[in-house]
């Protein structure tokens, strides 16, 4: 009987790309002493099973490759999810991506599929029951999207919640011109199409389908991770405009003007104050960017990176129709927006921050004392071996 010492709740030097906006730390100095009789007596819910197998994740897996059920529990997430080691294969391998150095070992694990759940249970309330059910796509056609927060982070404060297909669409659509003006919206998208329109080809749903072809939540839960993963990777990789990175503060800046704290008129005119700006520079060659394929404004980009803007732009924004004309249509687009934004159903949003606040704060209480009860273990069969 082998038992995985690997398995480190403890282990804070962990990789998460989620661990920007979320602190989690333990107090190492803390003596052993201070668990508590319930919390020695967890030692018996400790699972050992001969036909388990260790993994590189540091939890063991069944002979049909699905986590035992204490990854389940360390990552306070149901424990009626089962869990296949394949996808978080897939997982992984894009984790990866973002740092080739990343060891699979080092990965958090239990903290990645926590804040994933909590953020799915926190706007979809059919996932906080306990169970595992199968789902029709006419019941996942019904959950609400994804979402947005108001400093860009994953685990930042939830400003925007999309109801539905259409809404998140919209949403994404808008990137490109909101892109060409450096702005952003980091959106938070539950990929559910994918677990609706081509479940046969997603290679990451296949563990987690019935006869029917219906994919539990455990399924939507990973599906979600891997694609919104996958999506960052892709989304740096196309980006048009290189060398230029869109970081947080181009989303900062987007919330400003939706909440009104910076107009959009003075947002444009800084940004075309000393040379001409990217998006004016498509308005006046006659380039549809909302049409424009993303190879001709990468084309378009380097046009202008290259273009000598030795033009007056104090003497052409106070004079020229154009960039009256310019002006505003830009004030127009974003009039909506600001209207949309407005119109966000404020009591939902709240109630999903503070779900999302109250199961963090569960999760992290509860990674602690298995922390302690981790050090308890290995000093118990440390004795034993």
């Amino acid at each position: 009987m082998n038992v995985n010492s690997a398995n480190t709740y403890g282990n804070l030097t962990s990789f998460s790309p989620l661990n920007r906006g979320l602190t989690h730390t333990f107090n190492e100095n803390r003596e052993l002493s201070n668990l508590s009789n319930d919390n020695i007596l967890e030692i018996k819910d400790f699972e050992f099973n001969q036909k388990s197998y260790s993994s590189e994740f540091g939890f063991r897996t069944d002979e049909q490759g699905f986590f035992e059920k204490n990854l389940n529990k360390v990552a306070n997430i149901p424990q009626s999810y089962d869990i296949n080691i394949k996808s978080v294969r897939s997982i992984a391998r894009e984790l990866v991506k973002q740092d080739e150095n990343l060891n699979y070992n080092k990965i958090d694990l239990p903290f990645i599929l926590n804040s994933y759940f909590n953020s799915l249970q926190a706007i979809n309330k059919d996932f906080a029951n306990d169970d595992n059910l199968n789902l029709s796509r006419d019941a996942i056609s019904k959950f609400a999207t994804g979402f947005s927060t108001q400093n860009g982070e994953f685990l930042g404060k939830i400003n925007q919640i999309y109801d539905n297909q259409d809404e998140i669409d919209s949403a994404l659509s808008s990137l490109v011109g909101l892109n060409t003006l450096m702005l952003d919206s980091k959106i938070v998208n539950f990929h559910l199409d994918k677990a609706i329109d081509d479940t046969s080809s997603n290679e990451i749903l296949k563990p987690y389908l019935n006869r029917n072809f219906e994919v539990s939540k455990a399924g939507i839960l990973m599906n979600f991770i891997y694609h919104d993963i996958k999506t960052q990777n892709d989304k740096e990789l196309n980006f048009f405009m290189k060398p230029v990175s869109l970081g947080i503060s181009s989303h900062q800046n987007l919330q400003k003007i939706l909440n009104k704290e910076l107009s959009i008129e003075d947002y444009i005119k800084e940004n075309n104050e000393k040379k001409m700006s990217f998006d004016l520079y498509l308005y006046v060659n006659g380039v549809d960017k909302n049409t424009a394929s993303q190879e001709k404004l990468s084309i378009f980009f380097q046009q202008y990176i290259n273009y000598e803007r030795n033009i007056d732009l104090s003497e052409f924004a106070n004079s020229s129709s154009i960039f009256q004309d310019y002006m505003n249509e830009i004030e127009a687009k974003f009039k909506n927006l600001i209207q949309k934004q407005e119109n966000q159903n404020l009591e939902k949003i709240n109630e999903a921050n503070s779900q999302r606040i109250s199961s963090i704060e569960n999760f992290l209480q509860n990674r602690q004392k298995q922390a302690k009860l981790d050090k308890i273990l290995n000093s118990y069969f440390s004795v034993m071996a």
